[in-house]
């Protein structure tokens, strides 16, 4: 009978300490889930807000492979390529850095404007590309009207605009 008893205490110790194990590994496992899902959360970039509706892309996607009168962008080199956003009355917001001798595998060219803000969302803006010389830049082209309430009403924050004079083709980024 004693022989019994120690016989079914051990069993007894035997199958709690697997219990035991059972639930910490449950436990392990409940906290690695919880850390897995919440930790998603923490590790989650936080999208921007804006005040007002923001370009916060330009892309060149192509440009005429020659000027107006048949000849290269540059006699030397391949375009030095930057872009103005103008509205109607040629006032200026936004002037890019220029992209020197861009060739046709570097496009799109991608600029990214800071802060570009359009407070006024209604106001018609035109983008014009020109290729920087030495003396005076040439024209390109120029992309438009458009604005950001037309952007915006196109529920798609990608506006893309071409030229088909000028074989130019322009995308805008806007954020809101």
């Amino acid at each position: 009978m004693i022989s019994t008893l120690r016989w079914a205490l051990g069993s007894f110790k035997r199958n709690k300490l697997k219990v035991h194990g059972m639930v910490r590994y449950m436990i392990i496992l409940l906290l690695i889930l919880l850390l897995f899902v919440c930790g998603c959360e923490l590790f989650e970039e936080e999208e921007e807000t804006y005040d007002y509706p923001t370009i916060t892309k330009i892309k060149i996607i192509k440009i005429p492979a020659a000027n107006e009168d048949g000849y290269a962008w540059d006699d030397l080199s391949l375009p030095d390529i930057y872009c103005l956003v103008t509205d109607e009355q040629n006032n200026i917001y936004y002037t890019s850095s220029t992209w020197q001798d861009v060739g046709n595998s570097e496009y799109p060219v991608t600029l990214n404007p800071e802060n570009f803000e359009l407070k006024d969302s209604e106001r018609e803006l035109y983008i014009e590309v020109y290729d920087e010389d030495l003396t005076s830049d040439d024209l390109i082209g120029e992309v438009g009207p458009f604005s950001a309430q037309l952007i915006m009403d196109d529920s798609s924050n990608v506006y893309t605009m071409e030229n088909y004079t000028w074989t130019l083709e322009v995308s805008v980024t806007l954020k809101w």
